[in-house]
């Protein structure tokens, strides 16, 4: 007797929407530590950081409901790919936000303190207003040079160069992507049967 065997659409549909579900609430809490990250200062850089290696839990969570019991290593993956894209996307936030909201101003160079990397710190000519310091430039501006960067125009997030959206951001938007597909094909995989 022929047994003839459905596909498991059900099960299909279950992946999709748990994964779905696990990269929307990732990508919330992305967004905020990635604006958290945005802020002035190395703590509020650290603190962003480490708050989006654990913005994947709730969503590996969400995936992990009503996931076969014989999928452990695959949710062992899920988690550590959701974890990286993150912490990955967190750190293209700010840019993208600063070059959608960022307004240009043509800053002058007042200080530059040296360090592992220089921080140039500029301030606004038509003010004289200090704006903050901008790090990983292609050139090396001297005190008094003028340097393009764009300003938050709330007022909320550090100075950034004039094009923050470059090379960094464009590979880091790439690896995430792959990420995320890699993530999605477990979190759907997942839910399946194996036969």
């Amino acid at each position: 007797m022929t047994v003839v065997r459905h596909y498991p659409w059900r099960a299909l549909w279950t992946g999709i929407w748990r994964t779905a579900a696990a990269f929307v609430l990732t990508a919330v809490l992305v967004a905020v530590t990635g604006l958290l990250a945005g802020r002035p200062g190395f703590i509020w850089l650290l603190a962003g950081s480490v708050l989006s290696l654990a913005a994947a839990v709730p969503g590996y969570l969400v995936h992990r409901a009503g996931a076969p019991e014989h999928t452990a290593s695959s949710r062992v993956v899920m988690f550590l790919v959701l974890t990286f894209t993150a912490w990955l996307a967190a750190l293209v936030v700010l840019p993208v936000y600063m070059a959608v909201e960022g307004r240009p101003v043509d800053a002058v160079v007042t200080e530059i303190s040296n360090g592992e990397s220089p921080v140039f710190h500029v301030s606004d000519p038509a003010t004289g207003k200090e704006l903050g310091g901008v790090r990983f430039l292609d050139g090396e501006p001297k005190v008094g040079e003028r340097l393009p960067v764009r300003v938050d125009p709330r007022g909320w997030f550090t100075v950034t160069v004039a094009e923050p959206v470059g090379r960094f951001t464009t590979f880091a938007l790439v690896v995430a992507g792959f990420c995320a597909l890699l993530a999605f094909l477990i979190g759907v995989g997942g839910h399946l049967p194996d036969d």
